[in-house]
Order: structure tokens, then C-alpha cells, then sequence
């Protein structure tokens, strides 16, 4: 597992920061060895940190001895937090836990980490104008938002913090919506009634480079199904018939 202790965090994030304002421009080709001289680290500190930097898209594929920089990529993704304030709902968070957690296989898989790597899991109850809507588990790999755990998510879309805070842009998502029986603390967190099931959304966020950022389990409680179409607008289908059904 990652020392995340030893991890030059100081030092990407100090990256990051050139890349996002130009002082790294776009199109710069450096050699490692010349650019970890440049900011004073060893050459070690710097290739730790190159993967997580080409995960964010921030620069291309290592090629050899060669950092060459892409920049920061533009938005395109809006996060559900802007769907609902689009939709004149107001959103809000409250983060129950944040901890770092060993990468097990599925994880592993699903963001392309080696088994036992340091992940940040983020357990949250999402609301809508005050109405507990869901209960999310996101993970998302330690090195890309070393700190997390100190940033306050309450009023705050946890993809436009990515990018503000960590230069983590997201530039596609896929999503997979299925309804199931609750699991996890569903039924305390949603205040389920008995045999309720929940939309279950799979969430994979995507940088710039086609790697995988965040995967969110998202599970939404019934009572919360007419906000679907402003919030999760590819499972409208799913729950229109659900409700077709039942009537």
C-alpha cells in the first residue's frame, strides 16, 4: 500500500498549480531529470508523481526521460450538483466518513490501481431542498486529491472541487442505472420502509487521458424517484416504466 505519508504531495500539487496558470506551458517537452532539478526534488519524488499527472491529463504518456506537458483541460462535464441547481433545486452534502482504504480487487479493476493501493473512500448522504435523496460511496485514488478529508463538501459539488482544488478535470462519465434491494446502511441513511428497492447508479468519471477518476455506487432513495430526471436524466426511462408498472 502507499506510504501516504512519504508521498511528494507538496511537490504535485506545486505541478499542478505551474501547469494550471502556464507557468509550465502547453506543448513543453523537459527532460525528468532537468525539471525535478528545477524544483529542487529528486528524480524518485518526480516519477512518483507523473503517473497521477498524465491520470489527470495534465501531461501526455511518458515517453522515456521525457515530461512533456498537455495542460489543463477544459470542463465539459456538469457535475449533479449543477443539474439540480440548473433545475432551481437547492443541493447539499453531508460527508459521514472519509477514510483511506486498500484497494481491493474490484477497485482495482475499476480504477486501473494495483490491488492494496491507498484509496480514499467518501460516504455521503446527498439532499434536496433538505429531502435525504441518496446515499453515495465514492472512491477515487489517494494521489489525486491528497487532504481530501479537509475540505468541506457541504454546499460544494465534489467535481468542481476536483478541479479547483486538485486540477482534476472530468471530461467524460459513463453511468449504469439498475433497481436493486438496499444494501450498506441504505436502509438507516435512506429511512427506507420494508422491502423498498433503490435506484442503483454506477458512476465512472474519466480525465482528459481516458483514465479512470472517481467511481461513485449511488443509491437513491424511492421516495426521491420524480427528482431522477433533473439528477440522473439516463435513468428516466427505467423509472417512468417502473412507475407504469405500478399503476
Amino acid at each position: 500500500m502507499l506510504d501516504i505519508k512519504a508521498y511528494p504531495s507538496d511537490l504535485q500539487k506545486q505541478i499542478e498549480n505551474d501547469i494550471r496558470h502556464g507557468s509550465l506551458a502547453t506543448g513543453s517537452e523537459i527532460p525528468v531529470s532537468q525539471i525535478a532539478e528545477r524544483y529542487n526534488a529528486s528524480v524518485d519524488a518526480f516519477e512518483r508523481i507523473i503517473p497521477t499527472l498524465y491520470r489527470k491529463g495534465l501531461i501526455n504518456k511518458p515517453d522515456g526521460e521525457i515530461f512533456c506537458v498537455s495542460g489543463l483541460p477544459q470542463a465539459k462535464i456538469e457535475s449533479v450538483f449543477q443539474f439540480a441547481e440548473k433545475a432551481k433545486l437547492s443541493p447539499s452534502t453531508v460527508v459521514r466518513e472519509v477514510s483511506v482504504i486498500a484497494a481491493d480487487d474490484f477497485l482495482s479493476k475499476k480504477l486501473n490501481v494495483e490491488s492494496g493501493e491507498a484509496m480514499y473512500q467518501q460516504v455521503r448522504t446527498r439532499l434536496i431542498d433538505g429531502q435525504v435523496i441518496a446515499n453515495q460511496y465514492n472512491f477515487i485514488p489517494y494521489t489525486i486529491c491528497p487532504g481530501l478529508e479537509t475540505i468541506d463538501l457541504s454546499q460544494r459539488s465534489f467535481q468542481a472541487t476536483l478541479a479547483q482544488e486538485y486540477s482534476t478535470i472530468v471530461k467524460r462519465i459513463e453511468e449504469t442505472y439498475v433497481l436493486g434491494a438496499p444494501s450498506r446502511d441504505d436502509a438507516s441513511v435512506l429511512d427506507l420502509p420494508a422491502e423498498a428497492n433503490v435506484l442503483i447508479v454506477e458512476r465512472m468519471s474519466f480525465s482528459a487521458s481516458d483514465m479512470p477518476l472517481v467511481f461513485a455506487d449511488i443509491h437513491v432513495n424511492p421516495s426521491a424517484f420524480h427528482y431522477v430526471k433533473n439528477l440522473w436524466p439516463g435513468a428516466e426511462k427505467l423509472i417512468s416504466t417502473i412507475q407504469e408498472n405500478k399503476a
